[in-house]
């Protein structure tokens, strides 16, 4: 299978746990992104190094079943996020307090080997209830969303570890 987005295959197909909604996502979003940022828009994004929670001893498929039971569900609306490294995320999920909770804490998770994931967060707007506020990042928190991440990381026993 040839590159689509310029980046190594074995880096989009490394693992056969990745989602078929993220499969999907890592193919059409770049394109998409080609078309909207000459209008001030985007479809993908760089992992913000700032909002690295931790690197869980996990597989993927083993770090999402807990996830959902932490009450986070998956997140196909979200931009592809980069990691600065090259490396495509391995899904978005957000947990919110209701479907009309006017903030979210969305989670993204990038493959750190078979055996373990890294773990990316951030608070913002729910694009549920304030799509516009969500896609111009008004009120994004990266220190709020690290904490919260981490705290329930911890209140959950999922040992992780900060490199």
């Amino acid at each position: 299978m040839a590159a689509i987005d310029g980046r190594p295959d074995d880096d989009r197909n490394r693992s056969q746990t990745i989602d078929l909604t993220t499969r999907i996502r890592r193919r059409v979003l770049p394109t998409l992104h080609r078309v909207k940022e000459p209008l001030g828009g985007f479809a993908q994004c760089i992992q913000h190094p700032d909002e690295y929670v931790g690197t869980a001893h996990y597989g993927l498929d083993e770090f999402r079943a807990q996830l959902q039971e932490m009450a986070f569900e998956p997140e196909p609306i979200a931009s592809l996020k980069v990691h600065e490294d090259g490396r495509l995320s391995a899904g978005s999920w957000v947990r919110r307090k209701s479907p009309i909770a006017t903030w979210q804490l969305h989670v993204a998770l990038f493959e750190n080997g078979g055996d373990a994931v890294d773990v990316f967060a951030h608070r913002e707007y729910s694009w549920l209830r304030h799509p516009l506020k969500h896609y111009r990042g008004d009120g994004w928190d990266t220190a709020t969303g690290v904490k919260q991440m981490r705290s329930l990381l911890s209140a959950h026993d999922i040992a992780f570890r900060i490199d």
